[in-house]
């Protein structure tokens, strides 16, 4: 680095630090030894790099970061601080005198075994001591390990992770000149020492350092890389996947059989063959060293080893669910453990892709929600893939999956399609024991899919109830053009995600599906489902969208008239419509037809909740949250009912909740506010509000952005009001949205003409959350007036 960057660096910095000099590039930071001014001590300055700092928020960051620094343990080189420099994320360590261990190995040979163990067992410690604590490295490395004074530390820890938790939707990514994976929502880490889930974007867990330190161990021992001679990330990605290192006794004739099982057990492709822990590690180091304590190496061996290897790189990357721990620590979902569960009660995981591109992904996943569909309607109690893949995405292994959702057997597998065929394997899994009730592999032409679907179905049925007790059901051939299948299952799952800009991307895949195969009555009814909730998040287009919503709703009817989802969609385009007693009785119609469709519950469930019977809101959505334990926006529903009861600390318990396991969803982050608001704590419920405003990031007017406004005026912040209500204003072509939330804030802040105007306005675009909250505190004052009173009664007219 030249001596004007320098500066251009140190003038950013200010005087807190003095930059001495640069150490040379990390893999996702540029790296400076600096004195800190005010204890007058040498540090370490890591600056992210421009192409992975792109798109990270500073607020998520620094939170992440602090989660990092509290990690205090001799093998972990402790964090001291973070902030930003000209926008640019960085954070300081103490300078550690000695080499790194990508030092000690550049000279291109073995170290000495008892050297070589007793770094791995430092790491390991420190890999224990972490993990305990929720926290996985994701860049295990040589360059990460420093050796001070016969003592090796580990460095950065976290940081990965907390680039990854604070990108944002439009993030930037790549790969460096150093080789260092930084892809947006998808794997940070370096490629040589990448688990193959990682390498692939999922959802990581403490195996991933696990199969990085055996990747470490391997090139220690051997003075060579396990997959040395290939370049580039993409080879070096490919190896991780699919080749298997040769064993160590076989490049180093003098290490013990002991320490080969670790080593190699550590490098395993699928998680649930590596060691399950740091500390198993650390108790197979033990026995390497102490012979006669071998026997403690069968804590190495999963649960699950007496059964057939069964492929776990399940694409997950695509579930938005950043912070899923928390769910375990929740004491109110319906079924608390797998002792409870039924012997029919099964959990179906989202299938791993073996295909070799992302773009398959989504198959894995929507083939699971479809099994799932079918398994249903065996007589089967089911818990849906949104459920498991949280779970999974979490990295809790299918034991674990299983006792949190309160079902007997897991179904899992993988899927690959090549060629115009697909291979599918599946497993049934006993919860208890871990043991394969059954397994099948099937081959087809890939327009058999629906036909498949079905069999296995009906095989697991079989097994779980017994063949008497499984109903036969006709096969389905729902469409014969597979690339049309493929679109139906990537934008269900990005409706799923539930932000704006991911139900416009569903929308738009789904009527590619219906483009691409008019007949297709599914794609129809999903999109039907998609464009009826639209308003709820888009002001502005709901005359629009209900007609667009109703289209494709009778267009699903008229091809396939069983599709329950049909008449959902057709239920809250009444909903949204004020015709109370139509959506009723659409939503009726729909659960005839299939009762295990969670939104349906939820959105029934909000019909309850405006009419103004909060028990029976209530008991519909414990329905919906039955059927997706794991479900966010069923938990959201239920405090959106309590908001309307009044019943204000019971609402920001659950919205605290939600929050707990993603910290990013804003409907959760609204309840909290409003919540906290009529608690009377107005600056808190401001600091929550502010918050989702600046994560949405919108074009156009949003419901968050009017309920601040109503928190600045409940606090006596007009001119924060104001100010908010211009840039709305702005954003809506001069005019200020017709949100029933924006006029309860004009009557607060006295302009009652403002706020009748406003109201009339959101009762005439059908403002979505106008109904949601038609008999909140929100519009006490306004009901004063009759004339107010009987506009909010319309919402109400049965």
């Amino acid at each position: 680095m030249s001596a004007s960057d320098l500066a251009v660096w140190q003038a950013a910095l200010g005087d807190r630090y003095l930059l001495t000099r640069e150490l040379g590039g990390g893999g996702m930071s540029l790296v400076f030894v600096a004195r800190e001014a005010g204890l007058n001590r040498d540090v370490v300055v890591k600056l992210l790099k421009a192409d992975v700092a792109a798109g990270v928020s500073l607020e998520r960051f620094s939170r992440e970061i602090q989660l990092a620094a509290s990690l205090q343990q001799a093998n972990i080189v402790p964090l001291h601080s973070t902030g930003e420099a000209n926008g640019t994320p960085y954070f300081t360590m103490p300078y550690v005198q000695g080499e790194s261990l990508r030092g000690r190995l550049a000279l291109g040979t073995a170290m000495p075994i008892p050297e070589c163990v007793s770094i791995l067992r430092d790491v390991a410690r420190a890999l224990s001591y972490a993990h305990a604590r929720g926290v996985v490295l994701r860049d295990i490395k040589p360059d990460n390990v420093l050796l001070s004074h016969g003592t090796a530390m580990v460095t950065d820890f976290g940081i990965a992770k907390a680039i990854s938790a604070a990108r944002t939707m439009d993030g930037g990514g790549g790969v460096d000149a150093s080789g260092t994976l930084t892809q947006a929502g998808g794997a940070i880490g370096t490629p040589a020492y990448m688990a193959p889930e990682q390498a692939v974007g999922e959802a990581v867990d403490a195996r991933v350092d696990l199969y990085a330190w055996g990747v470490m161990a391997y090139e220690m021992l051997t003075g060579a890389h396990p997959f040395s001679g290939r370049t580039g990330a993409a080879q070096l990605i490919s190896a991780h996947l699919t080749e298997v290192p040769a064993p160590l006794t076989q490049r180093r004739p003098d290490v013990s059989r002991e320490l080969n099982d670790l080593v190699m057990r550590c490098l395993a492709k699928s998680p649930a063959d590596r060691p399950q822990s740091a500390d198993a590690v650390l108790a197979a180091l033990d026995a390497v060293i102490t012979p006669v304590a071998s026997a403690r190496g069968a804590a190495l061996t999963p649960s699950t080893s007496a059964t057939p290897r069964r492929s776990t790189l399940i694409a997950v990357a695509v579930l938005a669910v950043a912070a899923i721990g928390a769910f375990l620590s929740m004491r109110d979902r319906p079924v608390s453990s797998a002792t409870t569960a039924a012997d029919n009660s099964v959990a179906v995981l989202p299938l791993a892709n073996l295909s070799g591109d992302k773009a398959d992904d989504f198959l894995g996943i929507g083939l699971a929600e479809e099994m799932t569909r079918a398994l249903s309607k065996t007589g089967v109690r089911v818990i849906g893939r949104v459920s498991a893949g949280l779970l999974q995405a979490k990295g809790l292994d299918d034991r674990a999956i299983a006792k949190e959702l309160g079902v007997a057997s897991l179904l899992t597998g993988s899927v690959q399609r090549a060629a115009g065929q697909f291979r599918i394997n599946v497993t049934l899994v006993s919860a208890s024991d871990g043991a394969v009730r059954w397994t099948e592999r099937y081959d087809r032409p890939i327009t058999n899919i629906f036909a498949v679907q079905d069999e296995i179905a009906q095989a697991v049925a079989g097994k779980l109830l017994g063949a008497m007790g499984v109903p036969r059901q006709a096969s389905r051939v729902e469409t014969n053009d597979p690339e049309a299948y493929a679109l139906y299952l990537q934008a269900q799952v990005l409706f799923g995600r539930r932000t704006l800009a991911t139900l416009r991307q569903a929308i738009g895949l789904y009527r590619e599906a219906v483009a691409r195969d008019p007949t297709f009555a599914r794609a129809h009814a999903s999109l039907a489902v998609a464009l009826a909730i639209m308003p709820s998040y888009a002001y502005g287009e709901t005359d629009v969208d209900m007609a667009a919503a109703r289209d494709a709703a009778q267009r699903a009817i008229s091809i396939d008239s069983t599709i329950a989802e049909s008449y959902t969609a057709l239920a809250t385009v009444e909903q949204t419509l004020f015709n109370n007693r139509a959506a009723d009785s659409l939503y009726r119609r729909s659960l005839t037809l299939d009762s295990t469709v969670a939104v349906t519950w939820g959105w029934y469930g909000l019909l309850a909740n405006r009419l103004r019977q909060p028990v029976e809101a209530h008991r519909r959505v414990a329905r919906a949250r039955e059927l997706e334990p794991a479900s966010l926006i069923a938990r959201v529903w239920d405090a959106q009912v309590f908001l309307v009861e009044r019943r204000f600390a019971a609402a920001d318990s659950v919205a605290r909740s939600v929050i707990a396991l993603d910290s990013t969803y804003q409907l959760a982050w609204d309840a909290h506010g409003e919540a906290l608001l009529n608690l009377g704590r107005n600056d808190e419920a401001i600091a929550a509000l502010e918050r989702s405003v600046a994560q949405q990031r919108s074009e156009i007017p949003s419901q968050t952005e009017g309920i601040l406004v109503y928190a600045y005026a409940r606090a006596g912040r007009t001119a924060d009001a104001q100010r908010m209500l211009a840039a709305m204003q702005r954003r809506n072509g001069g005019t200020v949205p017709g949100m029933g939330v924006i006029a309860a804030a004009y009557e607060v802040m006295g302009d009652h003409d403002a706020a009748l105007g406003t109201l009339a306005q959101a009762l005439q675009a059908h403002d979505g959350w106008l109904f949601q909250y038609n008999h909140s505190e929100r519009y006490d004052r306004l009901r004063k007036d009759p004339r107010a009173n009987a506009m909010l009664a319309r919402t109400e007219v049965w």
